[in-house]
């Protein structure tokens, strides 16, 4: 017997890249979701406007097919109560786009903004929403200002504490990579907000939103491949107070939770890897913690791998003579051939370049 994908799955996916194209044409971005949560949305779209990110995020329900279409050039998004519910206080405004395979066309409605101006249907219905405004390239500039009228409401207070509640709600995967994008997109400019993601990173390791917080609080210490703009600096006080908080608060706990989450992609430019390797390096005893990590047995060896980078990273900072010697010390503890070229490599590049560089 064979395995046939779903002809709803292909239809689906076809909604999706429609939209993830158009989105990146207008160089804006585009962030899909996968978390096969029922109530969750299926994108976010960042802004970008005359090339400087708007500080504007919101979030995509995106359907496809022709089952939505409700008369000539009409179109019905059609939910039910949780999901109104669960919309009615989310963290983001949430917008629904519905492409049509047979047209090639798509049209868009703002869910927030129905449940507002009617907020019986919540309890009532119906659960159904006209969908009537062009989605497409003529028309995308128009659908961007309207989203952008919601920056001011959204970096509210008000909205800051709903942002802090659901990222605090680690079972519930959704909630919290909403909660961590209202806090990045809309409130990046409050030090709490570092303060608070600085000091739950631990709390996250082996969770899906650790990468993604790990990618937005390495904008703190910033490195090369961070695109910078007006419209996603972070204040200086703010970013500096952080940073000294960083110094304080990452410890030997931090820094594993950190090297958990490198993937195969390892330490390159663009990759988690990168990421890590920033805020690694804020920390008040990189040397001393990276080192002890790499040559601690009881740790998996990817992580431990990870750990001899750095470990040579911030000894090569002294002298390529001290990062050799601590290659030596870490070379006599360390067990396994691959560790060991890992090793035996770096030592190499530090005789002959006086230098090693991942990037």
């Amino acid at each position: 017997m064979t395995t046939k994908r779903k002809h709803s799955q292909a239809t689906s996916r076809d909604g999706i890249n429609f939209v993830r194209a158009l989105v990146e044409r207008h160089n804006s971005t585009f962030q899909e979701i996968d978390l096969h949560n029922d109530l969750g949305n299926d994108a976010y779209v960042e802004f970008v406007v005359d090339e400087n990110a708007s500080g504007c995020c919101v979030a995509l329900q995106i359907k496809s097919g022709s089952s939505y279409r409700a008369g000539s050039d009409k179109y019905a998004f059609q939910s039910n109560r949780d999901h109104f519910e669960y919309w009615s206080s989310h963290t983001l405004p949430v917008f629904a786009v519905i492409f049509d395979p047979d047209t090639q066309g798509a049209v868009w409605v703002d869910i927030t903004e129905h449940l507002r101006h009617h907020p019986s249907v919540i309890s009532d219905g119906p659960y159904s929403i006209a969908a009537d405004r062009d989605f497409s390239d003529s028309s995308f500039g128009d659908f961007r200002e309207h989203c952008l009228r919601y920056r001011e409401q959204y970096s509210r207070e008000a909205n800051f504490g709903t942002a802090l509640e659901s990222f605090s709600m680690r079972d519930d995967v959704e909630q919290c990579f909403d909660g961590l994008r209202a806090l990045v997109t809309y409130h990046r400019q409050k030090a709490a907000t570092w303060y608070y993601l600085i000091s739950c990173l631990s709390n996250y390791r082996e969770h899906s939103v650790l990468r993604p917080l790990i990618a937005h609080l390495c904008h703190i210490p910033g490195h090369g491949d961070i695109f910078w703009s007006k419209g996603n600096l972070i204040d200086d006080q703010v970013r500096c107070g952080a940073l000294r908080f960083m110094r304080e608060r990452f410890d030997r706990q931090d820094a594993l939770t950190m090297l958990s989450a490198i993937d195969d992609a390892g330490i390159d430019r663009g990759t988690i890897g990168q990421c890590v390797h920033a805020l690694v390096d804020t920390m008040s005893d990189t040397l001393g913690i990276m080192e002890s990590i790499a040559v601690d047995q009881s740790h998996d060896e990817r992580i431990r791998h990870s750990a001899i980078l750095f470990a040579a990273s911030a000894a090569q900072l002294q002298s390529a003579e001290y990062a050799i010697g601590l290659l030596d010390r870490i070379a006599s503890a360390v067990q396994g051939e691959e560790l060991a070229e890992v090793v035996s490599w770096l030592a190499q590049e530090l005789r002959q370049f006086g230098r090693v560089s991942f990037y």
